[in-house]
């Protein structure tokens, strides 16, 4: 069953009315040094297909056991989520253990995503990663206060999107000093 904030904000969008009420706060996770990703599906979010085969290809590498699911758009992951339209079928998409969340994409953007998951009830969203080009601190601090659980900054490098793909599993990620001058590797919220 559809959360009210999630019919809310689908409906409101189509009427332009922007995206729902004030939100409450995120629950954090229990055990930071446990996988987040018991089991399951990876919903990733990423409209670029070339990025969105290297990270397929990346974790398939890794051996990783779990179903990657892609969407090119922040209003079809959330139609999966509610169970709306093509995503009705629970048995073809299940509930993603994890999202990683590009912030660039067209239309509704990872931030204004990030926005709706935190309206939403908790532990109905499962945990986000964002994974991003941009290097910018200001970009990482924000997402962080808007509930992802980590930052990472993309590479079209197949080598180094496996290296993150195995902190991503695990988010045993180290945090990268202020200042650090490669934006490559992931960074810890």
């Amino acid at each position: 069953m559809e959360s009210p904030e999630c019919v809310w904000t689908l409906a409101s969008e189509r009427r332009g009315e922007g995206r729902g009420p004030a939100c409450g706060q995120k629950v954090e996770l229990q055990n930071e040094n446990e996988p987040i990703i018991p089991h399951g599906v990876i919903l990733l979010i990423e409209d670029d297909e070339e990025d969105a085969e290297v990270f397929r290809l990346a974790l398939t590498q890794v051996g990783s056991p779990y179903r990657l699911v892609t969407v090119q758009f922040a209003k079809d992951a959330i139609k999966y989520l509610c169970r709306r339209g093509e995503y009705e079928n629970e048995n073809v998409y299940p509930k993603p253990s994890l999202i990683v969340l590009d912030l660039s994409l067209p239309g509704m953007s990872g931030l204004d995503f990030l926005t709706w998951a935190r309206c939403e009830a908790p532990g109905t969203v499962p945990p986000v990663a964002v994974l991003s080009y941009s290097a910018l601190e200001q970009d990482r601090q924000t997402t962080h206060k808007l509930g992802a659980k980590a930052y990472f900054v993309k590479s079209p490098n197949l080598d180094e999107t496996v290296a993150m793909i195995k902190n991503l599993l695990l988010l045993n990620v180290p945090p990268l000093p202020p200042g650090e001058a490669n934006p490559n590797p992931p960074k810890q919220l």
